[in-house]
């Protein structure tokens, strides 16, 4: 299962999704702040080598699904996340939290990644099952307190298979979740980063990585690390500008793709 996520910035991009589909042979496309014409896209994707149809995320405002399962249903819906079923087992949350562009929403945000995990857990326990994938825009790094936070996704840096399933901080147990995304950051691989921003602060990354997957310990066993990618071309052209970073006339993300080897 391959599954590609990306904020496309509100430009008309359906032949890059196309073609990033076909050419990573992705099996679900999740996308936000899609603005194009989705009817157009529904014919492209239908007609591609990879068949993927869109499903159901009525209630959620800010994220598009194309699939190319017939047995993935849908869960809880919300304006900034959409819960999917697969196979009655697979737990995939694809989010957009709200951005600090406009100000600071650390507060609202880390409250909202509460709800969803109280959302997911109720859905473990509902199918019987813990292996849960969140993939989306945080609009946080992902050191930031959403993402890092053990009462929030508990993304660690570091986890393997034999590890504890929990950690106890002042005598409460919290469940650990896995963000490979850690290991994407800094120039030691191209590119440092999944969105370029220069502000005119002191305290500034300018490269972040604000598109993520976190993914359960349950996951681990079936997540491929070396298919882990932050995707700067396809076949249709370069999604990058200049300067090597994002080309905002296509986005002002880089898109994610992650690998889970399923049955």
């Amino acid at each position: 299962m391959r599954i590609l996520f990306w904020n496309t910035h509100r430009n008309n991009i359906n032949e890059y999704l196309q073609n990033l589909v076909q050419d990573y042979n992705i099996d679900i496309l999740a996308v936000s702040e899609y603005t194009a014409n989705g009817q157009e896209l529904d014919m492209m994707l239908k007609n591609s080598q990879q068949y993927l149809v869109r499903c159901n995320t009525v209630g959620c405002e800010r994220i598009k699904i194309w699939a190319n399962y017939v047995d993935i249903a849908a869960g809880n819906q919300h304006k900034y996340y959409t819960i999917q079923i697969l196979k009655e087992e697979y737990i995939l949350c694809f989010v957009h939290l709200m951005s600090d562009l406009r100000g600071d929403y650390s507060e609202e945000r880390f409250e909202l990644i509460q709800q969803i995990m109280y959302e997911l857990k109720k859905m473990e326990e509902k199918i019987h099952s813990k292996k849960t994938i969140i993939i989306g825009d945080m609009n946080e790094t992902p050191y930031g307190k959403g993402c890092l936070d053990a009462r929030a996704f508990h993304g660690l840096s570091a986890l393997n298979i034999t590890d504890r399933a929990t950690r106890k901080v002042t005598g409460t147990e919290y469940r650990k979740f896995y963000n490979p995304m850690w290991n994407l950051m800094g120039d030691f691989t191209y590119p440092p980063g999944t969105y370029y921003l220069n502000d005119s602060k002191l305290y500034s990354p300018m490269w972040q990585i604000l598109d993520q997957v976190i993914i359960s310990k349950d996951v681990l066993p079936a997540f491929k690390k070396e298919e882990l990618k932050i995707i700067t071309t396809c076949s249709y052209g370069g999604l990058m500008n200049s300067k090597g970073r994002p080309n905002k006339k296509i986005s002002d993300h880089f898109p994610i793709m992650c690998e889970i080897e399923t049955e």
